[in-house]
Order: C-alpha cells, then structure tokens, then sequence
C-alpha cells in the first residue's frame, strides 16, 4: 500500500476516532466498527506490498493482466450523488422509510426508528467529514446494515459493497466489496460469504499494478497468486 494511501486511510481513522468520542452507543458501535477495518486495511497493505521500485516491477504477461483485471464494482441502489455537502442535506434528501425520523449530529443525518437507547438506524444514513465532504452512505433495515458506500477525505469513493447483518454491533460483508486508491484505481477486491472470505482476494497499487492474490474456501486460504500470475498452493 503506497505511502499516499496509508496517509489517506490514517486520516480516515482519525476523522472516526474523533466522531465516536461524542456519538451515541448505536453510533459508537457502528464507527467503532470502521475503524477496525481501516485498521486491518492499513496492516493487509503493510504486509502484501511488495518491495520492489515501480522500474523494477515485471511486465504482466497476458495471463495476468487478465486475471487482475478488476471485476465491476457492485451497484448499491443509492440516490445520493457522491459529491454532495453537508450543507446540502435536507430531510427530503434522505426519504425516510415510515416509521423513522431524520436524526442529526455535527457528523451525521440519518434516518432511524426512536427508541429510548438512540435511534435504530433504519434508512439511509450520512456520514460527513469537518471539511463538510461526504464520509459515508449506509443503508439500515431495522439497525441492520445493508449496503455502504466509503467515501475518501479528499472526494471520491473509499469502498462499496452489501451486507447482511443479522446483528447491529457485526458487520457481515456479503458479495464482492470493492476499494478505491485516492486517485480513482481499484486497489482491493474481495469476495465474502457472510461476513466470510469466500473466494478471491485481489489487491492492487495505486496505480492499477496488482500486488497479489489469494483464493478462499470459507475462510481458509487455499492458494495464492503473485503479481506475476505464479500459482502458489498454501502449505
């Protein structure tokens, strides 16, 4: 994971870091959450990149470059325009299912059922940065997290993939999750099941060159390709 991209993910962490000191204990959980994965995105980068200068890297042969192609990001089924401020929210905005009510922080505008420990998050939710750009798009059934769109501090899409929740406090991903570098490239792509690593993991540098891959059955790592397309079986 390139330097520009730990920086990225570091100031991430700590835009949540702050957020969750003063949020609500739903709120908490969910930001809490977040900043596990940024973290275990920042300790996956650190261990899979190579080190090796970009002069030095092979040239990907046919094989490979094919196999790293990356697949097409899923389509969550958002209304919200990726470039939109906080400023520009309105209750409207955000067309609360019956039921709930718009909720709002310094940090976040979302649609939730009340109830005496907080708002059940149920609807879409926005999360926002200080700078007023657009943190997050997350959708709820009933406390449940659905779909979620991860949004970089400077602008354009972090990550996006489904869910299937069955507990507020456990994100379980579902499908492929795909992530962005700063600059627009796909950097990660990885296939669950439930909350599981079912299938592959891909994962790239900014720049679109791929870093490697590993192949899941249920979580359990059957065999890893180098960015070259050299097949390794796991021991």
């Amino acid at each position: 994971m390139p330097d520009a991209r730990e920086a990225d993910l570091t100031a991430m962490m700590a835009e949540l870091v702050a957020a969750a000191k003063d949020a609500d204990p739903v709120t908490r959980a969910s930001l809490e959450a977040q900043i596990d994965s940024l973290r275990r995105a920042l300790a996956m980068g650190a261990t899979a990149r190579p080190h090796v200068t970009r002069a030095a890297r092979p040239k990907l042969s046919e094989e490979a470059r094919a196999f790293f192609t990356p697949e097409p990001a899923v389509e969550v089924p958002t209304w919200i325009p990726d470039v939109i401020l906080r400023d520009h929210v309105t209750e409207a905005t955000l067309r609360c299912p019956g039921g709930a009510r718009v909720h709002t922080t310094a940090y976040t505008f979302g649609c939730g059922i009340p109830a005496a420990t907080g708002p059940v998050w149920h609807g879409l939710s926005l999360g926002f940065y200080r700078s007023k750009r657009i943190q997050s798009q997350r959708f709820y059934e009933s406390g449940l997290l659905r779909w979620a769109i991860e949004y970089h501090p400077g602008g354009g899409r972090a990550s996006v993939g489904f869910f299937v929740d069955q507990d507020p406090a456990t994100h379980r991903e579902q499908g492929l999750h795909t992530s962005y570098a700063p600059g627009g490239a796909v950097c990660a792509q990885i296939m669950w099941a439930a909350g599981t690593r079912h299938g592959w993991t891909k994962l790239w540098e900014d720049d679109g060159y791929p870093v490697g891959a590993t192949l899941y059955d249920k979580g359990r790592a059957i065999e890893h390709v180098l960015s070259d397309g050299t097949r390794q079986p796991t021991r």
